[in-house]
């Protein structure tokens, strides 16, 4: 029985068999859960110390680009040609991308 079901490397039976003990697994730690546990309105808000956060959001948001000031700044003539690099293309990225696999392959070829 085992060979069958591990004959090759894709086997639709072992994958069954793995997806049925993730979901019991998953369902088993479901039902530990507390069951009196009851939503409340409060549900989803962010926890500031306990404070209530304020009506306004722009008063508690830090920008991402205060937090990495020092890093993108001592790096800065390495980062600057690559985010001049970046088009949003996705086709550009594929290209690029297969010819550093290329590149890697012939030099491991070369290797061996």
């Amino acid at each position: 029985m085992i060979d069958i079901i591990l004959k090759d490397m894709w086997s639709p039976i072992a994958f069954i068999l793995v997806l049925v003990l993730t979901a019991l697994v998953a369902y088993m730690f479901y039902s530990l859960g507390n069951p009196a546990y009851k939503r409340t309105k409060h549900k989803g808000e962010p926890f500031i110390s306990g404070n209530a956060p304020p009506k306004d959001v722009r008063l508690i948001h830090v920008g991402g680009d205060n937090v990495f000031w020092g890093f993108t700044h001592a790096l800065r003539k390495y980062l600057d040609p690559l985010v001049k690099g970046h088009t949003g293309i996705l086709n550009d990225y594929v290209y690029w991308m297969v010819i550093t696999m290329a590149l890697v392959l012939i030099y491991v070829y070369i290797l061996i």
